[in-house]
C-alpha cells in the first residue's frame, strides 16, 4: 500500500516537471485522452492497476499543469498593446525596490480608463526620472507604457521570464504620467505593516551596516542588504539565512510550540484538559502562518507553510506514517498549490536538503549524538542539494558547511527571536543586540571563507544531475552497507563534465545578450577575449555566468572599444570578478580599470597577435587621427581563420568606415556586428557592399527607446544576402567555426521555454 501511495504521488509531481519543461504547451486533449485510457486500465485490469495510477497520476499532473499554465499565460499584455500609453488605476503591491534609475514596484490593475486597451493584473513597473516617496498600498493613476514579458536570455544566465511566469507578472511597464489617488488599497494591508516595521528597524539601527539584514530577517524585505554583502554571504554559503525560508518559519514554530507548552504547563487547569503536545503542533503553525505573512507571503514562504502543515497534519493524526510519504506528501501539495514551483532552484534546494535528512534519519538505528550527529547532518543537506547547486550556480563553498554549523544555530536561535523580540521592545536594545550578533557572526564566517574559496566547476548536464541524485541516496546509507563506493562514483559526472574546447586555428564567439549595450567573449583553443562589456551591472547579471558556463576562469584580454556607458559600464566590476592578464582600451587615463589589468596597452589599428593559429587584428582608431566624438574613437577588431572572417567595429560611424574603406583594410567577412546597434549612424552603403556579410548580428536592447536596429539598416544588409541575428529576439548568439562552415547557435531558439515571449 505505501508503494502504491508513493508512486502516485510521485508520478503527479514528474508529470507537473515534465509539464515545465516543453518548449511550447500542448493541447489540453491530449492529456485528457490518455488520462481516460490509463482510468480504464486501472477499472478493467487488475494485474495492471499499479501501472495504470502511475500513469493516470502523472496526466493528471501533466494536464493540471498545462491548464494552470494556459490560464496564467493568458492574462500577458498582448502584443499590439505594446508600446502604446495605457492609463490604469491601481494600488502598489509589496515593498517598492529603489533602484538607480528609479524605484521599481508591482501594481495591481484594477482599472483600465483607456477604451479598448488591455494590461494584466499584475504589473512590474519602473518609475524613470523624478518622482515622489512611493508607499505599499497607495492607490494611483498612472499612464503606463507597458511590454511582454522578456528578459535577456544566455547561457548559464537568469531566466527573467521564467521568474516572471511563476510571479504571475504579465508584463513590465514604465510610468510616463501619474495622479495620486486618495485613500489605500485594503489588499495591500499586511505589506503596509512590513513596510512600517522596515521604517522602524532604519529608525533604530540607522546606519548600522547590517540594519538590512535584520530588515530581511524581519520582514523578507531585502531593499537594505548591498550586492557586496549578498556576494560575500553567498561565497560562504549562507545566503539563504538571509532569506525568510523554511528554516526561519521552522525554528520560530519551534520556539512559539515550546513557548506555548511551557506557559500552559504552569496553569494547572489547562495542563489537565489540554494535550500539550497537540498544542505546541497548533501553536507552532499559527506562529509559523503570522510570521510568513509578515514576510509577505512570498513563493519560498508559502512553500515553507505549506510543508510545515502537511507535517503538523500528519503528526496530529497520531498515525504511524512513513517518513517518505509525509515528504512525498509535502511535494504534492506544494506543487499542487503552486505547479510553477518546480522551475525555481530554491524549490529543489529545500526540498532535496528537507529529504536527505529524513533519508538520513531513516536508515539508521540509532542517531548518532554530539559532534558526530552534527557532522553527518551538515553532510546530508550539503550532498542533498551539491546536484543542484551544481548546475544552477556552477559554485561549490566548501567552507559552506562549517560555515553553515555556525551560523545557522546563532541566526536560528539568536538573531531571529531577538528581532522579533525587538519588533516590540520600545528601547531598541533586542534590535541592535541581534544586529551586533549577527555582524560577529558574518565576521567569523567571512573569515572561513577567505582560507578555502569556492571552486568554479563547468554546470553540469541534466543528464549528469538525475545521474548524480540516486548516487547522494546511496553515499547516504548506513556505513557497513556494500555498495556505497557506488555513489561516490554516480557524483563524479557533475564534476568532469568538459568545458568548451576549440578546434587549433578556429574560433568560437559569443555576442552576449547585455540588452542595450555590447559585450562579445572570444575563444581560442587555449585563449579568451571579451570585447566591451555592456552597462553597469552586466558583468554579474549576464558576462560572468557566460564566462563560467564555458568554463572560462580567467581572460586573457578585455578590450574595451570606447567609453561610452553601455560599452565599458561593467568593465571595472568584470576586473575585480575575474583576473585579466591584458586591458586593451580606449578609455580615460584615469579610469579606474587600468589598474586592474597586469597589462595595459592602448587599442590602435596595426596592432596584432596570433593565438592558436587565430589572427586578431585592430583596424581602428588610428593612433594621431583626431576624432570627433567618443564614437569615432572606438576599436574595431578582426578576427581571422584560414577560411572565415568576422568583424566587431563597436560605434564607430560613416566616417570611421569610409576612412578603413580608403586603407582597404575591409574586405568580405563572413559575420559582423553591426555598428552602433544598428543605428543609422554606421553600416554606410559602401561599408554594407564591401563586407557583405552572411550573418549580420544586432546587439540591442526589446524595444528600445533609439529603435535599434533601424528598419533601413536590416534592409541594407538583407540587400547584400546577409542573414540577420537579434540579441532581443535569438539571445545570445554563438558562432563557431569550422574550417569554410560557420555554425551560429541563437539560444532561445536550442534552450526553448513555453513561457519565451513569442516574435
Amino acid at each position: 500500500m505505501l508503494l502504491r501511495y508513493l508512486s502516485v504521488l510521485a508520478s503527479f509531481v514528474t508529470g507537473v516537471c515534465l509539464l515545465q519543461i516543453q518548449p511550447v504547451l500542448p493541447a489540453l486533449l491530449w492529456p485528457l485522452l490518455v488520462a481516460l485510457a490509463a482510468a480504464t486500465l486501472v477499472w478493467q485490469a487488475q494485474r495492471w492497476r499499479l501501472a495504470g495510477l502511475i500513469i493516470l497520476a502523472a496526466t493528471l499532473g501533466f494536464g493540471y499543469a498545462d491548464l494552470r499554465a494556459n490560464w496564467r499565460l493568458a492574462d500577458r499584455l498582448p502584443q499590439n498593446m505594446e508600446r502604446q500609453v495605457i492609463t490604469a488605476r491601481g494600488y502598489v503591491a509589496g515593498l517598492p525596490q529603489t533602484g538607480q534609475f528609479g524605484p521599481r514596484f508591482v501594481f495591481v490593475t484594477q482599472d483600465v480608463l483607456t477604451a479598448g486597451a488591455t494590461l494584466p493584473r499584475r504589473l512590474s513597473v519602473q518609475w524613470y526620472g523624478d518622482h515622489p516617496e512611493l508607499r505599499s498600498g497607495t492607490r494611483w493613476e498612472f499612464d503606463l507604457s507597458a511590454k511582454r514579458p522578456h528578459g535577456q536570455q544566455n547561457p548559464g544566465g537568469f531566466d527573467v521570464e521564467g521568474w516572471m511566469l511563476q510571479q504571475n507578472l504579465g508584463g513590465s511597464a514604465s510610468v510616463k504620467g501619474a495622479r495620486p489617488l486618495p485613500g489605500y488599497a485594503w489588499q495591500a494591508a499586511i505589506d503596509r505593516v512590513r513596510e512600517g516595521i522596515v521604517d522602524h528597524i532604519n529608525a533604530v539601527l540607522g546606519d548600522a551596516p547590517y540594519a538590512g539584514v535584520i530588515a530581511a530577517i524581519a520582514t523578507g524585505d531585502r531593499r537594505g542588504i548591498s550586492p557586496e554583502q549578498w556576494q560575500s554571504f553567498a561565497r560562504a554559503g549562507i545566503n539563504h539565512l538571509i532569506v525568510i525560508s523554511g528554516l526561519h518559519i521552522s525554528m520560530v514554530a519551534a520556539l512559539a510550540g515550546l513557548a506555548a507548552g511551557g506557559v500552559v504547563r504552569r496553569i494547572p487547569i489547562l495542563a489537565r484538559r489540554l494535550s500539550i503536545p497537540r498544542l505546541r503542533l497548533w501553536c507552532g503553525l499559527a506562529a509559523a502562518i503570522g510570521y510568513s505573512l509578515l514576510a509577505g507571503l512570498g513563493i519560498p514562504t508559502q512553500r515553507a507553510v505549506l510543508m510545515l502543515a502537511v507535517g503538523v497534519l500528519c503528526l496530529v493524526s497520531a498515525r504511524p506514517m512513513a517518513r517518505s510519504l509525509i515528504w512525498l506528501l509535502a511535494l504534492f501539495i506544494v506543487v499542487l498549490v503552486d505547479p510553477f514551483a518546480v522551475i525555481s532552484a530554491g524549490f529543489w534546494l529545500s526540498f532535496l536538503a528537507v529529504g536527505a535528512l529524513l533519508w538520513l534519519s531513516g536508515n539508521r538505528l540509532q542517531q548518532a549524538r554530539g559532534w558526530r550527529g552534527w557532522a553527518s547532518m551538515q553532510l546530508a543537506a550539503t550532498l542533498g542539494t551539491l546536484p543542484i547547486l551544481l548546475c544552477v550556480f556552477g559554485r561549490m563553498p566548501l567552507i559552506s558547511p562549517l560555515a553553515n554549523a555556525i551560523a545557522i544555530p546563532v541566526v536560528s536561535m539568536v538573531v531571529t527571536p531577538l528581532t522579533l523580540v525587538g519588533l516590540l521592545d520600545p528601547t531598541g536594545y533586542a534590535l541592535q543586540a541581534a544586529e551586533r550578533v549577527f555582524a560577529y557572526t558574518n565576521f567569523a564566517v567571512t573569515w572561513l571563507s577567505s582560507l578555502a574559496p569556492s571552486p568554479v566547476f563547468v554546470p553540469p548536464s541534466r543528464f549528469a544531475v538525475a545521474f548524480a541524485l540516486p548516487g547522494v541516496l546511496i553515499l547516504l546509507l548506513p556505513r557497513g552497507l556494500p555498495g556505497r563506493c557506488f555513489g561516490l562514483v554516480m557524483l563524479l559526472p557533475l564534476f568532469v563534465v568538459p568545458a568548451v574546447r576549440v578546434t587549433e586555428g578556429e574560433f568560437r564567439a559569443t555576442v552576449i545578450d547585455v540588452d542595450q549595450g555590447l559585450s562579445v567573449l572570444i575563444q581560442t583553443r587555449q585563449h579568451t577575449l571579451v570585447f566591451d562589456t555592456g552597462k553597469p551591472g552586466q558583468a554579474q547579471r549576464a558576462i560572468l555566468p557566460v564566462l563560467q558556463s564555458n568554463g572560462v576562469s580567467s581572460l586573457d584580454t578585455l578590450v574595451v572599444s570606447h567609453k561610452d556607458n553601455d560599452h565599458s559600464g561593467s568593465a571595472e566590476a568584470l576586473m575585480h570578478a575575474i583576473p585579466v592578464n591584458t586591458l586593451r582600451a580606449q578609455l580615460p587615463t584615469d579610469h579606474p580599470a587600468h589598474a586592474l589589468a597586469r597589462h595595459d596597452e592602448p587599442c590602435a589599428a596595426g596592432d596584432a597577435w596570433t593565438w592558436d593559429g587565430v589572427e586578431f587584428t585592430v583596424l581602428w582608431p588610428v593612433a594621431g587621427e583626431p576624432m570627433p566624438d567618443e564614437n569615432a574613437r572606438g576599436c574595431v577588431l578582426e578576427i581571422e581563420t584560414a577560411h572565415a572572417r568576422m568583424l566587431i567595429t563597436a560605434d564607430v560611424g560613416v566616417a570611421q568606415e569610409a576612412a578603413m574603406l580608403e586603407r582597404n583594410w575591409l574586405g568580405h567577412f563572413n559575420v559582423v556586428v553591426a555598428g552602433h546597434h544598428g543605428s543609422i549612424t554606421s553600416s554606410s552603403l559602401a561599408f554594407v557592399e564591401t563586407t557583405h556579410p552572411d550573418w549580420v548580428v544586432y546587439s540591442s536592447g526589446f524595444l528600445n527607446r533609439f529603435r535599434h536596429p533601424r528598419p533601413e539598416i536590416v534592409a541594407r544588409y538583407a540587400a547584400q544576402g546577409a542573414q540577420d541575428l537579434r540579441t532581443d529576439r535569438d539571445g545570445a548568439v554563438i558562432i563557431t567555426t569550422s574550417g569554410s562552415e560557420v555554425a551560429i547557435e541563437r539560444w532561445r531558439e536550442t534552450h526553448p521555454h513555453y513561457w519565451f515571449m513569442q516574435w
